[in-house]
Order: structure tokens, then C-alpha cells, then sequence
């Protein structure tokens, strides 16, 4: 592979915000303020591993439906 330019390799948590940056239209506000929840990589979209556990998520969403009515 003389001449060839090696991509960086990234790291799954990269990619991820890599995603998100992309879903965002290239917007990094609006990765921080994503309101799509249910999505299974919204925890990540920081590209940092999430400081929040399972169950306070579970309970934030059901905080949200209770104060939606």
C-alpha cells in the first residue's frame, strides 16, 4: 500500500458521535439538545461513555409522561 493514506481508526464511541453529528446535520448543538430519546444511541451521543445509570433513565422517561398530561 505504497502512497495509500491509512484512515484513523476510531473507537465505537466516536463513531457514534459521529453518527449523531451526521443525524444532527452537522449541528453540534443540536446533539446535545437531541430529543429522540428512544433512540439506543442517545446515551453516547457525546461520544463519551454515559455517566447515568439504566434505571435513572427509566425513571426520567416516566417523570416526563407523568408531567406531559
Amino acid at each position: 500500500m505504497k502512497g495509500a493514506k491509512m484512515k484513523e481508526r476510531t473507537t465505537p464511541i466516536k463513531s457514534i458521535r459521529l453518527k449523531c453529528v451526521d443525524c444532527s446535520n452537522g449541528q453540534l448543538a443540536e446533539v446535545r439538545l437531541c430529543p429522540v430519546t428512544e433512540c439506543p444511541i442517545w446515551l453516547y451521543r457525546m461520544g463519551k461513555r454515559p455517566k447515568i445509570l439504566e434505571h435513572q433513565l427509566v425513571e426520567q422517561k416516566e417523570y416526563k409522561v407523568e408531567n406531559e398530561q
